[in-house]
């Protein structure tokens, strides 16, 4: 998944993983390996908004906690939409270089791909 692309996350969950980051339970990178997130510095700016830190504002008021499944849950939803993406990326991918080996063997008059089943050659 594109960093233009990431999903929507709650501001609880938000809260939650500064939360992980702040009490030093997992690192900034850590957090975004285990939860999903991209970009390099998306957790850098919840922590800037929801952080307990001096500088950073504090917007815990009225939202609720986000229980262990919850979380779990959003960490697989998110990393499902990330492997789908990888997957219609590989698939294109996959389409485009066919198409070259294509036009590649009607340029060049030449057998690119090989013949699965054929024989081998004894030397």
């Amino acid at each position: 998944m594109k960093e233009g692309m990431c999903a929507r996350f709650t501001d609880a969950f938000k809260q939650h993983v500064v939360g992980e980051v702040e009490t030093g339970r997992i690192s900034q990178s850590e957090a975004g390996r285990r939860y999903g997130i991209l970009g390099h510095s998306t957790i850098l700016k919840w922590c800037r908004k929801y952080g307990k830190l001096p500088s950073h504002r504090n917007t815990r008021t009225g939202l609720k906690s986000m229980d262990e499944k919850e979380i779990e849950l959003l960490r697989l939803q998110n990393e499902n939409k990330a492997l789908r993406q990888e997957l219609e990326d590989a698939r294109f991918k996959n389409v485009v270089l066919e198409t070259l080996v294509d036009v590649a063997e009607r340029e060049l008059g030449i057998p690119i791909r090989k013949k699965y089943g054929a024989k081998r050659s004894v030397k």
